[in-house]
């Protein structure tokens, strides 16, 4: 286990590998022909293969994102958004209610929208969506000088607060009524983009 890693990457990776298939492992490893044929042929389970990434860097707990490309090829979004709510829960695992159904991927990518274009009004926004004062300050003392980080667990707290409530067009609604009108239509143009 490398240093600052948390053990829930790893319960993370171990749950990934276990819900993988023969055929989903075989066609993860095709995808990652540069570990060698040799070697691609011994490993028998994700974990394994999960390792041979991460001895390449292309895995690690602060960057999961050849990991999530290679599940969403295969079509396993569910272990996809996983990894997703794991970063947004900033390393530690998050099972919130809203994470499985029909709308999780458009939140999933409005939620990822909002973190990247939304900057200082974070805070704002935060407290619109019903997020108190001191949940704000305990999130800021987690990440100081991490505002991305900040976003993220203030709308994965959101998420797991409001549960099945938790929508895009929520999300949205807020973002127009902090005017943040702007950031709201970035969100509703890459939630389209994606379907």
């Amino acid at each position: 286990m490398a240093a600052g890693e948390p053990m829930e990457y790893r319960v993370l990776l171990s749950d990934i590998s276990q819900n993988l298939s023969q055929d989903e492992l075989i066609s993860m490893k095709f995808m990652c022909k540069d570990i060698g044929k040799r070697r691609l042929e011994k490993l028998s389970s994700g974990i394994q293969l999960f390792q041979a990434l991460e001895e390449q860097d292309r895995l690690s707990w602060e960057d999961t994102q050849f990991l999530a490309r290679l599940l969403g090829v295969i079509g396993r979004s569910d272990l996809e958004n996983k990894l997703a709510a794991f970063h947004r829960g900033g390393g530690r695992l998050q099972h919130p209610a809203c994470e499985v159904g029909p709308n999780s991927h458009d939140l999933n990518v409005a939620i990822d929208a909002v973190c990247d274009n939304i900057g200082k009004e974070w805070r704002n926004l935060a407290r619109k969506l019903g997020i108190r004062e001191s949940q704000l300050q305990e999130i800021e003392y987690n990440y100081p000088r991490d505002m991305k980080r900040q976003i993220e667990s203030t709308l994965t707290e959101w998420q797991r607060k409001k549960g099945s409530d938790a929508s895009v067009d929520n999300l949205v609604a807020a973002l127009r009524s902090c005017k943040l009108n702007m950031v709201a239509e970035v969100v509703e143009e890459k939630v389209k983009n994606s379907r």
